[in-house]
């Protein structure tokens, strides 16, 4: 009826304030205390179906310190206010980075899944353990890894860790003998590995510690490492085994592997193109699909 009852008065109290004090837009950190139920309100972190258009879920808690219990007035459109500058609510630099990158954090860690999507954990992406489906029309197109290459890179992610600890073993005891090892080719393409492998970890090991909503293209920067690695890494198996055959020996065998490895790359691509540019008819695990035999492991869903 318009008029209300004493369930609709609130009580507004600025944080780190006095009585008296008035509000002021987006500066004022503000704690709405329900009268009678002395409760402040809040957010409680939950997001709201459809029907409450997809906006946080609001409660009243009965402890007034809650974080997430501070509202402040961004705008305030009344004719007999002075007019103010939004010079005088300019932040500094440091105070918008920090302020920037907390309200990032805090976003990332909230996100959740929505409803019926597909998400995946980190373990399963260097594995290339499932993908995602981006159409469920007429084409079907589904993401997921090239088997070849991420396997590949899988491997030599382990190669990586042999061949550098081999090659530390061998410049200990070098040092011991007082021949350290000469630097060449051989050692800058170890130490570029090494770096990858760092690229690798940053950009990858993080993920293992979010709270959020995860997909598998997250996988895809540490991916580039992982490539990286993989090229340097075969660069430095072949030039070591070139440098144990004699010249012309050696100079085929290093352009024979390699056209070997990039001829299976490109095949593999050539193989796995229906999923990336539509797939149609029956599903792989159907026999008579055209892609059943691409269905290399029963997690993948195309």
């Amino acid at each position: 009826d318009g008029i209300g009852d004493a369930n609709d008065v609130w009580k507004i109290v600025i944080s780190g304030g006095r009585d008296g004090d008035e509000v002021q837009t987006v500066k004022s950190k503000l704690i709405l205390v329900h009268y009678l139920q002395a409760c402040a309100l809040t957010t409680t972190g939950k997001q709201l179906p459809k029907w409450g258009y997809e906006q946080q879920e609001v409660a009243c808690n009965p402890n007034l310190r809650d974080k997430n219990a501070l509202w402040n007035v961004e705008d305030n459109i009344f004719e007999d206010l002075p007019k103010v500058s939004f010079e005088a609510y300019a932040s500094g630099f440091v105070e918008r980075f920090f302020e920037s990158h907390a309200v990032m954090f805090q976003g990332n860690a909230g996100l959740k899944p929505k409803e019926g999507e597909v998400t995946s954990q980190p373990w399963q992406w260097p594995i290339n353990y499932r993908g995602q489906f981006f159409s469920g029309s007429g084409h079907r197109i589904y993401l997921l890894g090239n088997p070849i290459v991420w396997w590949g890179n899988l491997v030599f992610l382990g190669i990586f860790f042999v061949v550098y600890v081999i090659n530390s073993i061998r410049e200990k005891r070098a040092e011991a003998f007082g021949r350290p090892l000469p630097s060449g080719k051989s050692q800058e393409l170890l130490n570029a590995a090494g770096w990858t492998f760092v690229g690798w970890a940053l950009h990858y090991v993080p993920f293992w510690a979010m709270g959020r909503v995860l997909y598998f293209h997250h996988y895809f920067p540490a991916l580039v490492f992982s490539s990286m690695l993989t090229g340097i890494l075969t660069e430095y198996l072949l030039s070591s085994i070139r440098s144990y055959l004699s010249a012309e020996i050696g100079k085929t065998a290093y352009h024979c592997i390699l056209g070997l490895i990039m001829s299976t790359t490109v095949y593999s691509f050539y193989l796995f193109s229906p999923l990336a540019y539509g797939m149609n008819g029956p599903l792989a695990n159907e026999p008579n699909s055209t892609m059943a035999g691409l269905k290399w492991l029963d997690s993948w869903e195309f």
